[in-house]
């Protein structure tokens, strides 16, 4: 069984995920960066060891943010992706 449907089996709860599209284009920080996103959003952990913590009862028809927190060195980190996307 994979990792992302073990995270979404444990969460009992039906939840939509948007993720972007990586660009066929980009540079290859902003193609890994946003890879690791749509990995976390996906699976609920990031290579570098960052996990999605989704709040513990979420009102049911409403949207939710989260904030997941990457290592310094991850290119999922806001400030690395920003700078690599500021290269375009």
């Amino acid at each position: 069984m994979s990792a992302g449907r073990r995270y979404r089996r444990r969460l009992h709860r039906r939840v939509l995920t948007l993720v972007p599209e990586i660009p066929e284009d980009a540079p290859p920080a902003v193609r890994e960066g946003v890879a690791r996103r749509r990995l976390v959003a996906t699976t609920g952990r990031c290579p570098c060891g960052a996990q999605l913590h989704l709040p513990e009862h979420p009102t049911p028809g409403t949207f939710t943010s989260v904030a997941v927190h990457h290592e310094d060195w991850c290119p999922a980190a806001d400030p690395n992706l920003r700078a690599a996307m500021e290269e375009i």
